[in-house]
């Protein structure tokens, strides 16, 4: 892993400067940008439902995970694994974004060990809110990759996970003992230092609200530490939660986004956001109408994918009008 990281620093440092020899003093060329009004995901997309996604960052090169109902035309939903490749030409200022393996090489074969992943976990029920991480920690000789996700194949929605135990194989599907309980359990997230798990659950009064536990990873690791939560305490985050439901948590550096249908918003589910601020959540902010719509929005992720200096990309889904279907992925700049 410290070497895929670092390879892809070097290429991210050089590639620039190597494309600017090339060009004359007077060649003008473009800063990338990202769009500040969404914009649909048409590659990702189908006429069914297409949401609940997550997606590591490895530069340019993105395994995107998402929950869609494609595969059975409209019924359950399956977590599915594609590609995403990001690309900016600095010639013509165009953003492109394609479930292609264009320029992965070596690390297609890497990354494409995920597909073992959700091959794994789909059942004939329904899989939602894929949460997917490359384990930091490096005991290994291979990638080691950590999916928590959601399942309601046994009644209720309970928070399950898998990883894989050498290059190719995942374990089976389990729950994680310590999160669930008699009701709905979903959208599970870790937080910057990988030290706690932010959650949704309709557990109290049957509305949903978001929940943490802190876990300990620094004598066994991170999956050790998740597999040992049983005894945890459960706290609710008053700040962020409301008398209505309040869902999918995602959390990258001290920025946290996540959906709700409270009061206050453009129509149905919106959009919002909260800094951390001196170790506390500051209180939630609508993103707004340019962003959110009269429809849902939904399953909110960011990603750092290195584009943009001074925004990073949020993907989301919504079944606004101008889709393919249902819901469909969109993504959009945020600032940073």
């Amino acid at each position: 892993m410290k070497r895929l990281t670092r390879s892809i620093r070097v290429l991210l440092i050089l590639f620039p400067t190597i494309l600017l020899s090339c060009f004359p003093e007077d060649e003008p060329y473009f800063e990338g940008k990202l769009p500040t009004n969404p914009i649909n995901l048409a590659p990702f997309n189908t006429e069914f439902d297409d949401y609940n996604s997550t997606a590591p960052t490895v530069g340019s090169l993105i395994p995107f995970c998402f929950s869609t109902n494609r595969n059975t035309s409209g019924g359950n939903f399956d977590i599915i694994y594609q590609p995403m490749t990001v690309s900016f030409e600095t010639i013509s200022g165009i953003l492109t974004i394609t479930n292609s393996y264009s320029h992965w090489g070596v690390y297609q074969p890497t990354l494409d060990v995920i597909k073992d992943a959700v091959d794994i976990i789909n059942t004939t029920a329904n899989e939602f809110g894929p949460y997917l991480i490359m384990n930091p920690e490096l005991k290994n000789t291979f990638n080691e990759f950590l999916l928590l996700y959601a399942t309601d194949v046994n009644g209720n929605f309970q928070i399950n996970y898998t990883h894989n135990v050498n290059s190719t194989s995942f374990l089976d599907g389990a729950p994680i003992t310590g999160l669930n309980s008699e009701y709905n359990d979903l959208y599970p997230c870790l937080n910057q230092e990988f030290s706690g798990i932010y959650f949704c659950s309709d557990r109290e009064d049957g509305v949903f609200n978001f929940y943490y536990t802190p876990i300990d990873n620094t004598d066994d690791g991170l999956i050790a530490a998740i597999e040992s939560l049983e005894n945890n305490e459960i706290t609710k985050v008053d700040v962020l939660s409301s008398e209505y439901d309040d869902k999918c948590p995602y959390i990258l550096g001290n920025t946290m986004v996540f959906a709700s249908n409270r009061p206050g918003g453009e129509g149905g589910y919106d959009l919002y956001y909260s800094n951390l601020e001196d170790g506390q959540w500051s209180a939630p902010i609508n993103f707004g109408p340019t962003i959110n719509s009269t429809s849902d929005e939904f399953r909110p992720i960011i990603i750092e994918e290195r584009v943009d200096d001074n925004r990073h990309m949020m993907i989301f889904s919504s079944n606004r009008s101008g889709g393919k279907g249902g819901f469909d992925l969109y993504f959009v700049g945020i600032d940073k």
